[in-house]
């Protein structure tokens, strides 16, 4: 309980500072590329441009349509990334404003040679809970936004966690994280059901949590004790969902051998960014390399 109470002590200041409450790899893409393709292919070249000649000039353009091979550098060739979630998706704290782990992630599929433009559609908004995603979940912009996205990026869960703090910071329990850890849940779970009713097909990458009270409390034990329970009902909700993947970023923070987080002593830095940039790109490669396009052919 006393160390509980640090806990407390340390949200209190951290609350006053930041103010919370305000707050793939070639063949999924060439898949992609060539859901595209097929789409686009359906159109006949130079439909009726010779509706009016004469059958000797309609028989050359059969031919033409025949034997001509459409270049790869016809068809689109871009590709969407949304980034849907908190802070951490707007990249509070990353000193270089050029929105924290999102343009990390941007870098890494611009040097793919099969892509020629890589768009982005940052949904970040500070201090958002699950219940938060869910209302702006209803907005039909960030609907468009999510059906068109080739891949979706997900931040979400801190702000829940914060919530349990600050609200009960006079009576801290295992108990209570534990009761509130089943509401976050099911509110996560409906976050993701919504999400897959505008874009059922779509990779979902999820970031889990970190322990933001490590650098101050590395004796309370509990707290990454509780961090690490909240990132596993992260993953056993994600098991639930096809073609989606948790990023764990845990261990990114305890005992780094410089200071990852921003003047708020909450938010990372841009250092910490590229640390937690680095683990999703991992994780994006080694999804791929356990999934078979045939698997990804069947979830869909």
């Amino acid at each position: 309980m006393v160390k509980f109470w640090k806990i407390a002590l340390l949200g209190l200041i951290i609350i006053s500072m930041v103010s919370c409450s305000a707050e793939n790899s070639s063949s999924y893409v060439l898949e992609k590329a060539k859901e595209r393709r097929e789409s686009q292919s359906e159109r006949k070249l130079f439909k009726d441009f010779f509706k009016e000649e004469s059958v000797e000039n309609q028989n050359t353009i059969i031919n033409i349509e025949e034997k001509e091979e459409v270049t790869e550098e016809f068809f689109d060739r871009s590709f969407k990334l949304v980034f849907f979630g908190d802070s951490l998706t707007q990249g509070v704290g990353d000193e270089s404003q050029k929105g924290g782990f999102t343009s990390i992630i941007k870098q890494h599929y611009e040097a793919k040679p099969y892509i020629d433009n890589v768009s982005v559609t940052n949904l970040g908004v500070r201090g958002n809970r699950t219940n938060h995603l869910l209302k702006r979940l209803e907005d039909p912009e960030v609907q468009e936004a999510l059906a068109e996205a080739d891949v979706i990026f997900m931040t979400v869960g801190g702000n829940d966690l914060m919530k349990v703090i600050r609200e009960n910071f006079l009576d801290l329990t295992f108990s209570l994280f534990d009761k509130e850890q089943g509401f976050y849940a099911e509110r996560l779970d409906s976050v993701l059901g919504e999400v897959r009713k505008h874009n059922d097909s779509s990779r979902i990458y999820l970031v889990g949590l970190f322990n933001p009270f490590y650098h101050f409390f590395q004796e309370i034990e509990e707290m990454n004790e509780v961090v690490t329970n909240w990132n596993a009902t992260t993953i056993s909700i994600l098991d639930e969902y096809p073609n989606t993947a948790y990023v764990p970023i845990q261990d990114i923070f305890i005992d780094p051998e410089e200071n990852l987080l921003d003047d708020d002593q909450f938010h990372p830095n841009q250092k910490g960014y590229q640390l937690i940039g680095i683990n999703i790109i991992n994780e994006i490669k080694r999804f791929n390399e356990e999934t078979s396009l045939e698997e990804m052919l069947e979830e869909e």
